[in-house]
């Protein structure tokens, strides 16, 4: 059994204030298992192993807020039904990450992060079994969490400009997945504190803003003067 750190990620890049989002532990939701979405159910595929093994290590990431996202392209605008300290701090529209013929790329700030202590991939997966949010296209990703302390949040394609994206507070968003060398194994998400030590860890993976292209390489050598232990 390998224990995952998970907590809410607490530092907003507008704010830049001590606590300023300590508020988040009251909204944010604990990921919870995939598994438990066929608790009721009595269909005889529960009792398929593969199945079984294939959900095991999967976790809901819930959206804490209801939130409506509308996107004028030819203008460069955004409208939600939220005040501005809430889009400046959670959405964030990147305009100059796309071309006029690719899909608009968006990211919703509702950042998790996850830790281990020994070598253990993350995959973001689409909400494949509660259905994807309506009009947008998940960017998936995966990295070693031992390795690398970056945050996972809701990253998307916007699939018709023309159309909202709405979310509804504890509508799933994405899972995620543990996996390990060892295919056997099982996993076990402990909350942690949020800590100047995870903050600091944390930009120090943030290269990708400053030189394309080196991130990948610095991933896959590790984070220089990580801890021994961040699962406390």
């Amino acid at each position: 059994m390998i224990e995952i750190g998970w907590t809410p990620y607490k530092y907003s890049d507008y704010e830049k204030k001590p606590h300023t989002m300590e508020f988040i532990d009251n909204v944010y939701f604990e990921p919870e298992k995939l598994s438990n979405f066929y608790a009721n159910n009595k269909s005889a595929f529960k009792h398929c192993p593969a199945n079984a093994q294939f959900l095991k290590n999967f976790w809901v990431i819930k959206s804490p807020f209801d939130l409506t996202l509308n996107v004028n392209r030819k203008e460069k605008h955004c409208y939600i039904n939220q005040n501005q300290r809430f889009f400046n701090t959670f959405v964030d529209m990147r305009w100059n990450e796309f071309t006029e013929t690719d899909l608009a790329l968006c990211s919703f700030n509702f950042c998790y992060l996850f830790v281990s202590d020994k070598p253990v991939m993350i995959e973001v997966y689409p909400a494949f079994l509660h259905g994807q949010v309506k009009n947008t296209r998940i960017i998936n990703g995966s990295f070693n969490i031992y390795k690398w302390q970056r945050p996972v949040d809701f990253s998307f394609e916007i699939l018709n400009d023309n159309e909202p994206v709405e979310i509804k507070r504890e509508q799933p968003l994405f899972y995620v997945k543990f996996l390990s060398n060892n295919i056997e194994e099982n996993f076990q998400l402990k909350n942690i504190e949020w800590t100047d030590e995870l903050l600091k860890l944390n930009k120090r993976t943030h290269i990708a803003n400053w030189v394309s292209g080196l991130s990948w390489k610095l991933l896959n050598k590790g984070n220089k003067g990580r801890p021994k232990k961040l699962v406390k």
